[in-house]
């Protein structure tokens, strides 16, 4: 039978839930739905604590006549977002406890307990574990922990996922409250990253950019591993801002043409109307040029963040020719119309793609994080829940 994973992720608009599975190392969702929220986040804190745990406690269970779900949204894989990350790389050895040498359990269960208690060196928590490779005494070397070989000893490489305290009280404590409980937590672009190394057509080296309605996370990818993460709080909803106030319609009017229009760069010879608005004065008609300057005042502004992070990136890891790098667009404000040939038009980067998820039923694009999910809570062990042990030091991945 099998074992069907819960991810639940809560962004700026939505509380999103996908149930899925993994076979074959391919996931398969079997049910995933977006729960509209409104301005209960900003700039990625939960300013209306109460609220959201109600909305969490309406969507429990889940019930869909549509697609015969009926299923209790518990122990579920917490998605938190990137802002803060820090990436570790770490080694820990222990000695294997058996008077035989032959690795079990409790030694690889040691070895996490050391490091979970390491001390950080910035106040962030560790959020999670993930093993890159374990050696024995005679030197070999394995992905998976190395259960049953004869060895006086075994050393774990690991990276280490870590967010600000702020991020993981916040976001634990509303799902807790609405009695949903976690399984584990997992940042939202290592999930990201795990699930597009699945694809085959990635390349190994990249950037990512999601671009979500109100924060933009890009990621550096390395041989298919997340290295590290820069977050900026823009997003979708500075373009809708901005038409809600430059054309004084509503927002939901506004978030409308921005999803119709885009930034509409075509060589055409009439300047359509786009909307209008009703005055005492008249009827006053907003074309399409006016929309177009609106659109691309906001994306000079998210240009200007975007390659600071890039740049930021590219120097701290020493990424050579990074300006030659793939880019690949994900998440909802990705598929604005006219995005990419505008960042092509800055003649600043070259490869500029938009991509959804391969899972039929889940082609949207802003539920990577979901479907990264239930690929980790398969891939790798659950730390989460191991006894701490001695403080030791960590020092950090260059």
């Amino acid at each position: 039978m099998k074992k069907v994973s819960i991810a639940l992720e809560i962004s700026h608009k939505f509380i999103k839930v996908a149930l899925g599975y993994v076979q074959e190392e391919q996931v398969f969702v079997t049910f995933v739905k977006k729960y509209p929220i409104n301005h209960l986040l900003e700039d990625g804190s939960i300013i209306e604590k109460s609220e959201l745990i109600k909305e969490l406690s309406k969507i429990n269970p889940v019930v869909d006549q549509e697609y015969h779900v009926n299923q209790l949204i518990n122990r579920v894989s917490l998605i938190l977002p990137p802002h803060g990350l820090e990436v570790y790389r770490t080694k820990q050895m222990t000695s294997v406890v058996s008077p035989e040498r032959i690795i079990g359990e409790l030694d690889i269960n040691n070895i996490y307990n050391i490091i979970r208690n390491k001390k950080l060196p910035v106040d962030n928590e560790l959020i999670d574990i993930i093993p890159e490779a374990f050696v024995i005494d005679n030197g070999n070397v394995y992905t998976q922990a190395p259960l049953g070989k004869v060895s006086s000893a075994v050393t774990a490489h690991v990276k280490v996922h870590t967010v600000p305290r702020r991020i993981n009280a916040e976001y634990s404590e509303v799902v807790k409250n609405a009695n949903i409980q976690i399984s584990r937590k997992i940042v939202s672009t290592f999930a990201i990253s795990e699930l597009l190394a699945s694809y085959n057509d990635m390349p190994k080296i990249y950037f990512l950019v999601d671009i979500g309605s109100d924060s933009t996370s890009v990621s550096l990818i390395g041989n298919n591993q997340l290295y590290a993460t820069r977050t900026f709080f823009w997003g979708g909803d500075n373009i809708t801002d901005r038409i809600v106030s430059s054309f004084n319609i509503s927002e939901v009017e506004a978030e409308k043409i921005k999803i119709l229009y885009g930034l509409d760069k075509r060589d055409i010879k009439f300047d359509y109307s786009v909307c209008k608005t009703e005055t005492p004065e008249g009827v006053f008609h907003h074309h399409v040029n006016e929309l177009n300057n609106i659109i691309e005042v906001e994306l000079d502004e998210f240009f200007r963040a975007f390659n600071t992070a890039i740049e930021d990136l590219a120097i701290t890891y020493k990424v050579a020719n990074y300006r030659d790098l793939p880019i690949y667009l994900i998440g909802g404000t990705s598929r604005l119309k006219g995005i990419i040939p505008y960042l092509e038009s800055k003649e600043t980067y070259k490869n500029f793609t938009k991509i959804v998820p391969h899972s039929l039923g889940a082609r949207d694009p802003s539920l990577f994080a979901l479907l990264g999910a239930i690929l980790v809570e398969h891939k790798y062990p659950n730390t989460s829940s191991l006894e701490k042990a001695t403080s030791v030091t960590v020092t950090r991945e260059e």
